[in-house]
């Protein structure tokens, strides 16, 4: 088990529930962060913390938290993606109404490859400009063994503290030890799964983000 467990760490800028999207059961990345989804495998774990971004120079490097945790089970290419019928409640909707509520407008289902060009839905979190980035991730990566923090980002002890780059990294960083990247995932996954609290980036009294 030591041998064979791969944890790749990154920091995130954003935390709107669109990149990772937790919701409807499953945890998905299908935007963003395009070098992690073309070359991550099923089995790998991937965590993403928090940053100085986030938290306008207040998330010093050692100190960063846990937004979330999840296992890869499934990769799919991204035409795969859009058209699978378990993913169409993660397409946005209502995107340009304000008082829409989040669950319904923070979709990652939004990349339709048609006669061979990619077609950007609309919606609330990425622009015409994104496209070449979010394609060249190929895929989107899926899983149904997840842990969301979100806005209470789960403070990791130091002993198991995976590896975590300083900075930006557009590949994340693996933590060479399995042994204390095996020992972080057990404490993780003492929390329970499933979603712990909202977005970081969330509107305020919209409780859809509350889902089993």
């Amino acid at each position: 088990m030591f041998t064979t467990l791969r944890l790749i760490s990154y920091k995130q800028t954003h935390d709107t529930g669109f990149a990772p999207n937790p919701f409807h059961g499953f945890c998905t990345l299908a935007t963003c962060k395009p070098r992690i989804r073309k070359t991550k495998q099923v089995g790998d774990w991937i965590a993403g913390f928090t940053s100085k971004e986030m938290y306008k120079g207040r998330s010093k490097v050692g100190e960063e938290r846990l937004i979330y945790l999840m296992r890869v089970t499934e990769k799919l290419p991204l035409e795969c993606y859009y058209s699978d019928p378990r993913f169409t409640v993660k397409r946005s909707s209502d995107p340009a109404d304000p008082s829409a509520p989040c669950i319904t407008s923070i979709g990652d289902n939004i990349y339709e490859l048609r006669d061979g060009t990619w077609i950007q839905h609309p919606n609330r979190s990425h622009l015409p400009y994104d496209i070449p980035k979010d394609t060249g991730g190929v895929n989107a990566l899926i899983s149904t063994e997840f842990f969301y923090f979100g806005s209470e980002p789960l403070p990791i002890p130091p002993e198991i503290r995976p590896d975590i780059p300083r900075f930006q990294s557009a590949y994340g960083v693996q933590t060479a030890d399995v042994i204390r990247a095996q020992a972080f995932v057990d404490f993780v996954r003492t929390r329970g799964p499933g979603i712990h609290a909202r977005p970081h980036s969330w509107k305020t009294g919209d409780e859809t983000w509350r889902q089993p």
